[in-house]
């Protein structure tokens, strides 16, 4: 007999996935499994080191463990599992600043919103939050660091693949554009000892950037630039990297983006989109989710092969290859022409 629950059950969870993603965010914010490094704990000591309630901080870990977050013993004494692992501090696989991101206002309001969104068409940040999701950033600082953090999780789970199907031998300088703290561009830097970069991001982003190069061990192989991609690009590079910027935006956006890179590359230049490619077949990935992240946050979406290659043609470029990864992203190879 199929163990599968009714219909009626399954969309029951669904329904209170919301549930979850607060609870995951929470404990992430509070820093929970940071404190459960060490081995298992009682939540009451928990609750005193982050200064939690301590009952109400109990049912919080006691739902977790109940998903295989945490576990919970006999003496009610909660332990890390891998998925708890994910959300501890400065560790490989960490997803904390992205559980915190989620679940914060900058994006947990606009998605609030949603009903809004599909009705009008139109993102949701300035009426949920009186204003668009960077400037919203660049005004809450530490919220604004978990989003920076965030992408930096984004990074370091694709950097590695990134590194591993192109070659980079032939680069001599690479400008990552939007790179917020630069975890995909140090790992091209570390990867290729014979090349430079530049970290490219608006001031709020910059000002915290230069001491994640150096923590990071490139700080002396890295120039970090200032600026607005809308308005110029540093000039002078032989390949541009742009992480999740494209989706951020609409059609006519990414075509101004677009054309300044062009602008700004050697004439023989590549560009490189790392991005999730919505499949042609609308097979299941975390694409089509993405898609409606953008719906709500921006103007931007998540796009097929087939809208990438005709948005790069806009901008003066020619999708060479799309090569996947074994994360939702693509790596998607395109020359100046």
């Amino acid at each position: 007999m199929s163990n599968e629950l009714p219909p009626p059950a399954q969309m029951l969870r669904i329904i209170t996935g919301y549930w979850i993603s607060q609870a995951v965010g929470t404990a992430a914010r509070l820093g929970v499994s940071d404190q459960l490094a060490d081995g298992p704990r009682k939540s009451s000591e928990i609750a005193k080191a982050v200064g939690a309630d301590p009952q109400a901080l109990f049912r919080l870990m006691r739902m977790l463990a109940s998903i295989g977050v945490f576990t919970m013993d006999k003496q009610e004494r909660f332990g890390l599992t891998p998925l708890g692992d994910t959300l501890r501090s400065g560790v490989p696989g960490s997803v904390r600043d992205f559980a915190v991101a989620e679940t914060t206002p900058g994006h947990w309001q606009p998605w609030g919103k949603m009903y809004e969104a599909i009705k009008t068409g139109k993102p949701m940040c300035k009426p949920a939050l009186g204003m668009e999701l960077f400037d919203w950033y660049s005004k809450n600082p530490e919220e604004g660091e978990y989003f920076n953090g965030a992408m930096g999780d984004l990074s370091a789970a694709v950097s590695g693949e990134v590194t591993r199907i192109y070659d980079f031998a032939k680069v001599q300088k690479v400008v990552d554009v939007g790179g917020a703290h630069g975890i995909l561009l140090a790992a091209i830097l570390k990867a290729n000892p014979q090349m430079r970069g530049i970290l490219f991001d608006l001031p709020h982003v910059t000002a915290t950037a230069r001491e994640s190069l150096n923590i990071q061990g490139i700080g002396q192989r890295c120039e970090v630039v200032t600026g607005d991609f809308f308005e110029s690009v540093p000039p002078g590079a032989d390949i541009h990297v742009l992480k999740q910027i494209i989706h951020d935006w609409s059609d006519s956006e990414c075509t101004t983006i677009l054309r300044n890179c062009h602008q700004a590359l050697k004439p023989n230049g590549k560009l490189l989109l790392v991005e999730m490619v919505v499949p042609p077949d609308n097979s299941p990935s975390m694409a089509q989710a993405m898609d409606l992240n953008m719906l709500v946050l921006c103007t931007g979406r998540e796009r097929t092969e087939s809208e990438y290659r005709n948005q790069l043609a806009a901008g003066g470029f020619k999708i060479e290859r799309v090569m996947p990864t074994q994360t939702p992203f693509s790596v998607i190879e395109a020359s100046r022409v």
